[in-house]
């Protein structure tokens, strides 16, 4: 129709005078300044649940803007501390900051097996469907018979099969956090059994619902889901 048609000739013309588009839409400047302060409030909350170091000082500022009047010397300051600020952020270690995040502790999980990750954690097209299904957790592809060792010191929590998961083990670390390693074709531990971080927990096989030889890790805190790639070393630092 002829008034839809100049609508959105008009919406175009108006994206483009101000070189924004999403999708062929503009984006309203309500939604940017929207989502830059929430940027800044997650930023700021994220600071004051830290309480120490750089964190300390960005919550310590944020809050002083608030209560105070600050003066223009203590803004321009505070806005020229900002290189040394931004350089030790980058200089953090995000792995450790993470894993103590999910872990309470930092740790130094080690891979359970080498080999190339050939599906990861979250949404992805359901192999028995033409669906889409959860991965809550990655594969890890290795040949049949490969040892699989058990990432962190703790207890066997669990051994069975399943006829999704197949040969299953599950190891309690403490915490909360727990790891769960499937599609076993051999099985060395039992339930109860204290495992250090290295020690074999059985090997890699096709058993449950797998086409083809690969070990299906997952990594749990309270009983929740995590994606173990934000937690394991880089795949260089396989065993």
């Amino acid at each position: 129709m002829a008034w839809r048609s100049n609508y959105m000739e008009r919406t175009r013309e108006w994206a483009r005078s101000r070189g924004t588009a999403v999708l062929g839409r503009a984006v309203p400047l309500w939604v940017r300044q929207s989502l830059a302060c929430l940027f800044i409030f997650f930023l700021v909350f994220g600071a004051s649940r830290a309480g120490t170091g750089a964190s300390a000082s960005l919550a310590a500022f944020a809050k002083d803007a608030v209560s105070k009047d600050l003066s223009y010397g203590e803004v321009k300051a505070w806005v020229q501390s900002l290189p040394s600020l931004l350089g030790r952020v980058s200089s953090l270690d995000l792995q450790s900051f993470w894993s103590k995040a999910v872990t309470g502790n930092p740790t130094d999980l080690m891979w359970p097996v080498s080999g190339q990750v050939s599906s990861y954690f979250g949404w992805r097209p359901d192999p028995n469907s033409s669906g889409m299904s959860l991965h809550q957790g990655i594969d890890i592809d290795a040949p049949k018979g490969t040892k699989v060792a058990s990432v962190l010191s703790g207890v066997v929590a669990y051994v069975g099969e399943s006829p999704e998961y197949g040969l299953t083990v599950e190891v309690q670390h403490g915490g909360g956090l727990s790891s769960v390693y499937a599609h076993l074709d051999t099985i060395a531990v039992k339930e109860g059994q204290k495992v250090n971080r290295g020690d074999a927990l059985g090997t890699v096989g096709a058993t449950g619902n797998a086409t083809a030889p690969h070990l299906h890790f997952e990594l749990r805190k309270d009983g929740l889901e995590v994606d173990p790639m934000t937690v394991l070393p880089p795949l260089v630092k396989g065993p």
